[in-house]
């Protein structure tokens, strides 16, 4: 009798660990939906990775000849290409760029096509990235038949009409899409390494250029890019002045800068205005710097 209850006792405990045993098993396991699920979730969680890294940023340029290329010897449209290689290399998106660059335009011009040209809203409307350069030509304007004896009136006159129709433009852009970061690239002294003490131009475009930060900080993901230090000294050589240099007509004066060994090293040797492939760099790496510190608005 003792021998068969000892049997009993021992089976009963081995029936219990057994059951203990299925018990833990049952709690802490997951069950194969679980199981399902989170394959599910891992699979979705990489989907959404990929889908990230093959997300196609859509970048509209709008502007002048700036955004034209115009001096980009290698005829890629200038920075436009250049800072979408830049995106594609740091972010591993690609980017599709579409470009509303038309030479000459004046802020009043690029305006006018902003809201008027179907294509040009419908792409706007799209964009993830818009880069907007404006305002040299507003300059010209006031300078070109005063070049040498600036008028300080007329140029805050000037001034004045640019920042009106620079907030018109900016309306405009965000009419059609409020969101997406704008990066306004200021304007540059095309004629700083050959005429520096014209100081009046130099102090035009700082005022130029005040105009543009003024108006980006007016507007929500609106940002400022400062080119002018990109390109304006060149390398820091300057041509030598002379009093005949100044009254010297455009036929003899381009000959007599492209024989002169320092001439700025970003500017275009073929227009003297617009700068070259070097330049554009320049440029797309001020552009890029502003664009990395606001990362967040755009990738």
């Amino acid at each position: 009798m003792k021998k068969a209850r000892q049997i009993l006792i021992d089976l009963g405990l081995f029936i219990g660990v057994i059951l203990g045993v299925f018990i833990i098993w049952q709690l802490f396991m997951p069950r194969p939906n679980q199981i399902q699920k989170t394959v599910i979730s891992t699979r979705t969680s990489q989907k959404r990775i990929n889908t990230k890294k093959q997300k196609t940023l859509q970048l509209v340029a709008i502007g002048d000849s700036l955004t034209h290329g115009v001096g980009d010897e290698s005829h890629k449209e200038g920075y436009v290409s250049l800072i979408a290689d830049q995106i594609k290399q740091v972010t591993n998106h690609p980017v599709k760029t579409t470009n509303y660059g038309v030479t000459g335009d004046t802020s009043v011009q690029i305006e006018k096509r902003v809201r008027s040209q179907k294509s040009l809203q419908k792409k706007l409307s799209k964009a993830n990235i818009v880069t907007l350069t404006v305002g040299g030509n507003d300059l010209m304007t006031v300078l070109q038949n005063n070049f040498f004896e600036l008028n300080q009136s007329r140029i805050i006159a000037g001034q004045k009409k640019y920042q009106a129709h620079l907030l018109t433009l900016m309306t405009q852009i965000r009419k059609y899409n409020p969101e997406a970061p704008v990066f306004i690239l200021g304007v540059y002294n095309p004629f700083y390494v050959y005429f520096p003490e014209i100081t009046g131009m130099s102090k035009a475009v700082a005022e130029w250029n005040k105009t543009a930060q003024a108006v980006a900080d007016d507007f929500k993901t609106v940002y400022y890019v400062d080119s002018n230090r990109m390109i304006t000294r060149g390398d820091g050589h300057f041509v030598k002045q002379t009093q005949s240099l100044a009254k010297m007509d455009s036929t003899q004066l381009k000959k007599t800068l492209a024989a002169n060994e320092n001439l700025n090293p970003y500017i275009s040797p073929d227009d003297h205005f617009h700068p070259n492939h070097l330049g554009y760099q320049r440029i797309t790496k001020a552009l890029w710097y502003v664009m990395d510190a606001h990362k967040q608005t755009w990738d």
